[in-house]
């Protein structure tokens, strides 16, 4: 057995002092209850949410499990605790584990015997070419650029795609916790701070207060490292999700490594089905502490490419269209200030549409309002308000009298196309600003706060008309025509449409 994560430094990690030093698993989950890391040096930005998950579950199922409901004071009880979770067995936090009857860190045992006999091949080259991240023409992320892999590189690539892949053609099937083969598995949580510790132990804790909610749903004493099964890839070899621990560390593929002469080799093999037996009704809904709902359909949340805009995240922490997840509720022991903290990479087909991170800051004097439910429900009546104003900006402002400006006063000729950059520009500058505003209009009255949102979309409408005036492309034989026919509407839909910003006290 070689690169054991329970004592080897394989993960570098620099610390507050901003030295870098190696460590092992349980020494990270250790520094990480002391707030004492603050970074990972080799994890790449889209494999920091799966990171984060996967160490919040195997803290959360060790101290349940192993350490009596208490989270471990030393790396050695660290240590001690994931043994346990494997069923004592040590092999299974090894990445390379020469006897394939035996589990490996995050690869299943191989009941066939060698890897030849169950179709594995060893095509992947490089842990970038493991990893979930699909790019078009390596525009973005160059393919195969990490030349001269270490072992941290494999085991963040491994940790990403066994617990995020969704599916990917026959025989690559994807992980439960997403609606469908081409969904994606969002993060949205609250955090005290933006440091790894913070964040970890806050949404540790969580995680313990909710488990014993999920035993009518799962076995609370069943499989929690589902790695540690032997796997053929069979559709009947799937285990069933209601046996599984309710935050079980999924496996979706097929994965062995070996070692060739101080190089790993990664080899892999097609299956016939998920490793997890879950009913399609399910629409990806298995408690996961950081997904969104949808109340209608009971679907777990598809970020789609425009990722955490204003008002889809407006409408998750308003718990308009989804029911906020148990890591994106305020507890009894959080402070004043916190962060809406949301992530997801969204998956296409053959493709990644966009890696999304966005980070809400809440104040002291909003905290106060999402924590009572008949205040969190005043505020989010006000947020869909201002979701519902922005949209009629938009339609009868904007849209109308530029369209008109590029038609030469003829709006029909005009596509939508034509006014999209105004429009999109008009929606950046309230999207950077909608929650701060709304923030600041918590002690407001209704009617002042009103004023004041649609006094700052007023500011913007003339912002972006004023731009096309100067920039717009136009007819020299209908210029003035058009001129004169745009501003008679846009100031007129203006005083119809965002009628307290031309009020007297305003």
């Amino acid at each position: 057995m070689k690169h054991s994560l329970l004592d080897d430094p394989l993960l570098r990690i620099r610390l507050p002092d901003n030295t870098v030093q190696g460590a092992s698993l349980p020494r990270v989950l250790h520094r990480l209850t002391q707030d004492d890391i603050l970074s990972f040096e080799a994890l790449q930005a889209h494999q920091q949410q799966p990171w984060h998950s996967f160490l919040v579950q195997l803290a959360a199922m060790a101290v349940a499990r192993q350490a009596g409901g208490t989270r471990p004071d030393t790396a050695a009880g660290w240590r001690d605790a994931l043994v346990g979770l494997a069923d004592g067995d040590a092999a299974a936090w090894h990445l390379v584990v020469a006897d394939e009857s035996k589990p490996a860190f995050l690869q299943s045992p191989v009941p066939e015997g060698a890897l030849d006999d169950a179709g594995y091949k060893a095509d992947v080259p490089t842990p970038d070419q493991l990893d979930v991240l699909i790019t078009s023409k390596s525009h973005d992320v160059k393919a195969r650029r990490i030349r001269h892999p270490e072992p941290e590189h494999w085991i963040y690539a491994l940790v990403t795609l066994q617990t995020m892949e969704g599916f990917l053609g026959r025989g690559n099937y994807g992980v439960v916790r997403m609606n469908g083969g081409f969904g994606n598995r969002p993060l949205v949580g609250l955090s005290p701070d933006l440091s790894w510790g913070e964040h970890f132990r806050r949404d540790v804790d969580v995680l313990l207060s909710e488990r014993d909610a999920l035993s009518e749903r799962y076995t609370l004493d069943g499989p929690a490292l589902l790695w540690t099964r032997p796997w053929d890839g069979a559709k009947d070899s799937a285990i069933p999700l209601a046996d599984c621990d309710p935050y079980f560390l999924e496996i979706c593929r097929r994965i062995r490594f070996r070692d060739d002469d101080g190089d790993l080799v990664c080899w892999r093999a097609n299956t016939k089905g998920q490793r997890v037996d879950a009913p399609d009704s399910l629409n990806g809904d298995t408690g996961d502490p950081w997904t969104p709902i949808e109340k209608s359909s009971g679907k777990a949340l598809t970020l789609p490419g425009e990722g955490f805009t204003y008002d889809r995240l407006q409408d998750i922490v308003f718990e308009g269209e989804y029911a906020q997840p148990p890591a994106l509720q305020f507890r009894d022991s959080d402070g004043g200030h916190m962060y809406v903290v949301a992530r997801a990479l969204v998956r296409g087909q053959g493709k990644t549409e966009g890696l999304h991170h966005r980070i809400v800051p809440v104040p002291d004097s909003a905290s106060g309002w999402l924590r009572e439910k008949s205040r969190r429900e005043r505020l989010g009546e006000r947020a869909r308000d201002r979701v519902e104003i922005v949209d009629e900006v938009r339609r009868t402002v904007l849209y109308p009298a530029i369209g008109t400006l590029l038609g030469g006063g003829d709006t029909e000729a005009i596509e939508f196309d034509d006014v999209s950059p105004w429009l999109d520009a008009f929606d950046r500058t309230v999207d950077a600003r909608f929650f701060e505003a709304l923030w600041a209009s918590v002690d407001m009255s209704d009617r002042e706060a009103r004023e004041h949102w649609e006094s700052l979309l007023w500011k913007e409408a003339q912002t972006q008309f004023n731009d096309a005036e100067d920039h717009a492309p136009n007819s020299s034989t209908r210029y003035w025509r058009a001129r004169s026919s745009a501003r008679s509407i846009f100031h007129g839909a203006a005083r119809d449409t965002l009628k307290y910003a031309f009020s007297d006290t305003s």
